[in-house]
């Protein structure tokens, strides 16, 4: 017999793992991330936390999804317990601000203001006998500055509002701080409401500073450049693939 077919049936075996490993990686799941947005408020008819939400979605339809939160106390943790399994990372919208604000703490304490139904929150408290406090903990002064640079004018806050926005902040907090081997990481982030005015930074030493109508087209490109930001800056470098 041939000496040369053992060595050639063994390096076909090796060629056909080889192209199994690589379908196998190729096939990997990217990372599960969820956005949410906030139904629309205050007599408005849209809500520009949630169209950014969605749009984010349609741009990375194989690794995000998308859920809509009312604006009603209490719908915050709800909404989070009722996720399941919870995903890797939770990127929180809601609308309000004069440009994009990352927040970073967040109170156990209620605002008295009424919510979608026309109801106070029936407790001062988000989550009862919880910290009083809750703090970001992804470092997130870069991302708001690569974001900026790119022309999404983006701050890092400290005051969420007292509003469902802040109580959403607090909830995903205290839910990764619960499952911290599930939710890798937690972001909420305001953005400017639609069709409002929002002003760019000039674009060279000496120039105007332009402006920019907020409509789904900009959070889409915002959206993009969010996710852009945070891989160039290794915020979903932890999260593996599942």
């Amino acid at each position: 017999m041939n000496s040369s077919v053992p060595a050639l049936v063994v390096l076909a075996a090796l060629g056909l793992t080889s192209s199994i490993l690589r379908a196998q990686t190729a096939a990997a799941p990217p990372p599960d991330i969820l956005v949410s947005g906030f139904e629309a408020f205050g007599g408005r008819t849209e809500n520009a936390s949630w169209i950014l939400a969605q749009e984010i979605a349609k741009a990375f339809p194989q690794e995000v999804r998308s859920l809509q939160v009312p604006v009603v106390w209490g719908a915050p943790l709800t909404t989070i317990n009722n996720v399941k399994p919870l995903p890797q990372v939770w990127i929180a919208f809601g609308e309000g601000t004069a440009e994009f604000q990352i927040e970073t703490i967040a109170h156990n304490l209620r605002g008295r203001y009424p919510d979608n139904h026309g109801t106070k929150p029936a407790t001062p408290d988000v989550v009862n006998a919880a910290e009083p406090e809750l703090h970001q903990t992804a470092k997130v002064e870069g991302l708001a500055e690569a974001l900026t640079q790119a022309g999404f004018p983006t701050h890092v806050s400290q005051n969420a509002g007292r509003y469902l926005c802040e109580e959403m902040l607090y909830s995903l907090l205290h839910a990764q701080k619960q499952h911290p081997e599930a939710l890798r990481l937690v972001l909420f982030i305001h953005v400017p409401p639609l069709a409002q005015t929002v002003k760019l930074a000039p674009s060279k030493a000496g120039a105007p500073a332009t402006k920019q109508k907020v409509d789904a087209a900009w959070l889409q490109a915002f959206g993009k450049q969010l996710f852009a930001s945070m891989r160039q800056l290794g915020l979903l470098a932890s999260v593996p693939a599942r």
